[in-house]
């Protein structure tokens, strides 16, 4: 029997917790959740490479990289998977960065009451008029995935935020 998830992932800097989302019938999706930045490293050879780590702190303008991976570690099949996440208090959406191979991304700018793409989201200006919405109104990122994932399976999504 194939079963139906809808999985909130909420994201704190300070308290990251693997979470894990169970339905009946022996269906089970494991979350993983990063918050990483990119750092400047030099290799055994001398060159200058950037590498993402673990984000234990971070100053404004910073950008991260905020990641959830997805593991179907029932016996059964995982429909209708859909993953949520808020864009962190403090923080700014980086325009075109949520990445999910094989899902449909979209934006809230209420809250997550409601979704739909860029071009559809309006909120209303300081002045009072009514406005296209612009990536820094963004308030919660959610990936729906086009697919079943089978028992085994994993995917990766993810965004990025700069630190206001």
């Amino acid at each position: 029997m194939k079963q139906n998830f809808a999985v909130l992932i909420l994201f704190i800097l300070t308290m990251l917790v693997p979470a894990a989302a169970a339905a009946q019938d022996g269906a089970l999706v494991k979350l993983k959740s990063e918050v990483l930045k990119e750092v400047d490293i030099v290799d055994e050879t001398g060159a200058t490479v950037v590498r993402l780590v673990p984000a234990t702190n971070a100053m404004p303008g910073e950008l991260l990289t905020f990641t959830v991976s997805y593991t179907n570690e029932g016996d059964e099949e995982a429909t209708d998977i859909v993953l949520t996440n808020p864009v962190p208090e403090h923080m700014v959406y980086e325009a075109q960065s949520a990445q999910g191979e094989g899902s449909r991304i979209s934006y809230s700018v209420d809250g997550g009451s409601t979704y739909g793409p860029p071009d559809s989201l309006s909120v209303t200006g300081d002045d009072g008029n009514e406005r296209q919405a612009v990536p820094s109104d963004y308030t919660y990122i959610r990936w729906q995935l086009d697919d079943p994932v089978a028992p085994g399976g994993n995917g990766t999504v993810s965004f990025k935020a700069s630190v206001k």
